[in-house]
């Protein structure tokens, strides 16, 4: 997909927030604060003096800062990594219908945000991203989510503490477990990784609530992206895998 913004490089100065950065643009020197759409630490990405991308916005109500954030280059390789985490679903809707994941392949009809059906003891209805609907095919409920950390060619999910992943995976579990189709769609934002495993040192409740997902039949699926300044595309699936590594 080509994207229908430009973008222009800065030098990361700081980041104050989750949400915020500051940065200095490389054509002018002007310091600016911009739009963080990833809330997820990225420790190994937004180093003080990385290279990054953003694009200027046009004003809006709800907006606090006239730039977003868009990409950075890997302080340690430069590999362009995309930070704008919906894109991710974007991503998963051109994977679907390039038939990247062939278990996928023969539902035809894609429906978003849709309401998730009451789990086994849970009062509260969540929603997911997508529900998959074909004829004579069970409905399968997909949820999309954005990978940008990978070390030595292993992709980690989550890159912070989520607990509201964690809720959303066990209702995911809970309708397998009852029946329904469930699975899970991870996208690299970036192409150099060959395998996706939960962050088992880091987010260890999530890691057992993926693995117990896998055991009651919640499929994973994970797919690696090649990201430019101009355009991204999904590259290939990788396996998942959410066993704790020995040792």
């Amino acid at each position: 997909m080509r994207f229908p913004f430009r973008v222009e490089a800065a030098t990361l100065l700081e980041r104050p927030n989750r949400f915020l950065v500051h940065v200095s643009l490389r054509s002018s020197n002007e310091r600016v604060y911009a739009h963080c759409p990833d809330p997820g630490r990225l420790l190994e990405l937004l180093v003080p003096g990385a290279t990054v991308h953003v694009s200027r916005e046009a004003p809006g109500a709800y907006r606090s800062t006239a730039y977003t954030l868009r990409f950075v280059e890997h302080p340690v390789g430069g590999v362009l990594v995309s930070v704008v985490s919906r894109l991710a679903n974007d991503l998963f809707r051109e994977a679907l219908a390039a038939g990247v994941f062939p278990a996928l392949v023969r539902y035809t009809r894609v429906r978003a945000e849709v309401a998730l059906p009451a789990a086994p003891a849970e009062r509260v209805h969540s929603r997911v991203d997508y529900l998959l609907e074909g004829d004579g095919l069970r409905p399968c409920w997909v949820e999309v989510k954005s990978a940008t950390l990978v070390d030595s060619g292993i992709a980690f999910f989550p890159d912070a503490i989520t607990e509201r992943g964690r809720r959303h995976l066990a209702h995911l579990r809970m309708l397998a477990a009852a029946g329904e189709r469930c699975a899970v769609c991870f996208v690299v934002q970036r192409p150099d990784a060959y395998v996706l495993r939960p962050q088992w040192d880091r987010d260890p409740a999530f890691a057992r609530e993926m693995l117990l997902a896998k055991q009651s039949g919640v499929e994973f699926y994970a797919c690696t992206t090649l990201v430019t300044l101009e355009e991204a595309r999904v590259l290939e699936p990788i396996p998942v895998q959410p066993e704790p590594l020995e040792g």
